[in-house]
């Protein structure tokens, strides 16, 4: 974390923070999911310990991560009013009308199946970072390395929770009869790609290296996962890795886009004071994250129509998520990614 409280220049070539942190916080935090596997399967902690340590340190404070840069910045406010407030009203309505209409059950598993296609999508957008990084962008590879990417991550919960075992997710009907062309899928899938890379290496193309420390990083995890553990374990596990990513490219984006002597009068004092100081910006997100998840975690228990609402936060959270990322419709987030 040392590294991160360091000026931030020009990230250096290849990388997209630079070597340090990309190794240990945007490729090495699958070693945060592995040590959480390893915890509850291997050393039996309590699965709602891990789980609060996660919630309120990482989760709830990568949701602060987003906010930073969107509600709390007078700029982004003004530019994205309708976005930003349009997106909050009905997200935090859309809860409340499911309970309401006697589908809670189909708001657990909207926000599980979305939740889980935001973590592959962040996955997807470091990979293409790193593609971009590394001139590694012929329409060939660009494929190949999303269907890779897609096939080798939706697999392991699609194996556990609809061919294995759906009552899991409690859904009364299992497609067993389609695992073996699914398992075909990944073969082929996973042989084109080892092929392809073959035949990049023997024509003495350029190694586009985190990519791959990137792949290799989060593949094995969801696999494993999947293998061992039901989703109330594997929230956690696999979505770590997402929230130590998360937070290291924010900072990086906060630090570039808020550090001029402007930027308080310009974009409001919360984004100002988070990209100059880690400790604002670890405190302001615990008290962000402690502020709605204790008293939702309580309410949820007592109330559907507070779980409904709670889950506003995660949804909003991934909707502006795919918005505010998009680098090639965005100058201003081109230049404080330094890509442009």
């Amino acid at each position: 974390m040392a590294a991160l409280a360091q000026p931030v220049a020009r990230s250096e070539s290849g990388w997209i923070i630079g070597r340090r942190i990309d190794l240990s916080l945007v490729i090495g935090s699958g070693l945060a999911g592995y040590v959480y596997l390893a915890l509850y399967a291997a050393f039996h902690l309590p699965a709602s310990f891990l789980w609060w340590f996660w919630s309120l340190g990482f989760d709830g404070t990568h949701i602060f991560g987003t906010a930073s840069r969107t509600f709390f910045d007078r700029e982004a406010r003004g530019r994205h009013s309708v976005l930003l407030f349009g997106s909050l009203l009905f997200f935090f309505s859309l809860g409340p009308v499911m309970v309401l209409a006697g589908g809670k059950g189909y708001l657990a598993l909207l926000i599980g199946v979305w939740a889980y296609y935001h973590v592959v999508r962040q996955h997807y957008g470091f990979m293409v970072l790193y593609k971009v990084k590394n001139r590694d962008l012929r329409p060939i590879d660009n494929t190949l390395d999303r269907i890779f990417l897609g096939v080798m991550m939706v697999f392991p919960p699609f194996w556990r929770f609809f061919i294995l075992h759906p009552n899991e997710l409690g859904l009364p009907f299992s497609l067993a009869r389609y695992e073996t062309g699914a398992w075909v899928v990944v073969g082929v899938t996973l042989a084109v790609y080892v092929a392809r890379q073959i035949v990049r290496l023997a024509a003495g193309e350029p190694v586009d290296r985190p990519k791959y420390l990137l792949l290799a990083a989060v593949i094995p995890l969801h696999w494993l996962t999947f293998a061992l553990v039901s989703w109330q374990a594997a929230t956690p596990i696999v979505t770590i890795v997402h929230n130590l990513q998360y937070h290291a490219i924010i900072w990086f984006h906060n630090r570039n886009r808020y550090r001029d002597a402007e930027s308080a009068s310009r974009n409001g004092l919360i984004p100002s004071a988070v990209s100059k100081h880690l400790l604002a910006y670890a405190v302001i997100g615990l008290v962000f994250s402690a502020a709605y998840r204790i008293p939702g975690a309580h309410l949820q228990t007592v109330s559907d129509l507070a779980f409904g609402f709670f889950c506003g936060f995660g949804m909003t959270h991934y909707y502006l998520d795919s918005r505010i990322w998009r680098v090639r419709h965005d100058p201003g987030l081109r230049e404080a990614l330094q890509l442009a």
